[in-house]
């Protein structure tokens, strides 16, 4: 869901397309990837979900048993986030800096709960299971004066690594080269230890939602081989990862536009960034409040000087 925004210095004039998501639930019978291709020929895409209101007209959609594909699913290279999550603190290319480990070869996600990563002895990377019992080691913290860092000597977990490292300096290491990569093995010290890197599943339009709604004992990526998201008609919507190749129904969901319009007085000229923060942050907050869902977003299209 978003908005397309005109803005006009003096006066700003807004004009907004407000895109809703419809459902809609189709009964036939295919594979996640013929799922996503019919929602992307025929809608616009696989259903991504923000909250319990889109789980609730999802299930009052589909039929009282089963269970059918959404768009959320894992793609095991492109899934991998860095902690710190400031776009500028990257470079081009910087975020997609990987060095795993490939005598295994990594990330495997052996058992379906490897979730972050850890850095070997060597420099390499592993994927390790979202275990505390397991993940429990010692980590590197970086401090952000001189690109340096930290080894911590305290048994946690991946979690509680990145609280510290946030709440004492700034982050865990993202790490965005190979010269990076040396300087957090040297601050290792021939440890194994925590670096910012864990997975987080994707929207198959690419969507930031971060709403999740598994069953208790779910993903378990059973066999090594569940990389796609279903919903259970039967639990309350609650979600199962499955193999893609599985075939069931699904839901798509299109955009519906409604225009919106205001003016609003500015005696200064703004930035991109004072009109995020004065302008379209508050509108957002506002709309929601009305009732549209947290889904809810704004974009700047254009803007330019007119008189007041």
């Amino acid at each position: 869901m978003w908005f397309l925004i005109q803005l006009l210095s003096g006066f700003l004039s807004l004009t907004a397309a407000y895109v809703s998501h419809q459902f809609y639930f189709v009964n036939e019978a295919k594979s996640w990837t013929e799922a996503q291709s019919y929602c992307r020929s025929h809608y616009t895409d696989l259903a991504t979900l923000f909250n319990t209101d889109d789980v609730n007209a999802l299930t009052q959609l589909g039929s009282p048993t089963g269970s059918a594909w959404i768009g959320l699913y894992d793609d095991l290279i492109d899934s991998w986030r860095w902690s710190i999550t400031n776009s500028s603190f990257y470079g081009p290319g910087e975020t997609e800096f990987r060095n795993w480990n490939t005598d295994v070869p990594e990330p495997n996600n052996h058992g379906g709960q490897e979730l972050c990563a850890e850095m070997l002895p060597d420099g390499k990377w592993n994927d390790i299971p979202y275990i505390p019992a397991y993940e429990d080691k010692v980590f590197v913290c970086y401090v952000g004066a001189n690109d340096s860092y930290v080894l911590i000597q305290k048994h946690i977990s991946w979690n509680d690594a990145q609280s510290y490292c946030r709440a004492n300096y700034t982050d865990l290491p993202s790490i965005r080269n190979a010269a990076e990569n040396e300087k957090v093995r040297d601050a290792a010290d021939g440890n194994k230890v925590h670096i910012g890197l864990y997975r987080t599943r994707t929207w198959s339009d690419s969507s930031d939602s971060s709403f999740r709604n598994w069953n208790s004992s779910q993903p378990d990526n059973l066999y090594g081989g569940e990389h796609c998201t279903a919903m259970s008609f039967s639990d309350a919507g609650q979600w199962t990862d499955e193999d893609c190749a599985t075939t069931r129904p699904f839901f798509c969901y299109r955009d519906t536009v409604v225009t919106l319009r205001a003016v609003v007085d500015a005696t200064e000229e703004l930035t991109e960034a004072e009109i995020e923060e004065t302008i379209l942050k508050p509108l957002r907050e506002e709309l929601i409040r009305n009732g549209l869902p947290n889904s809810t977003s704004l974009r700047l299209r254009r803007v330019y000087q007119t008189n007041p």
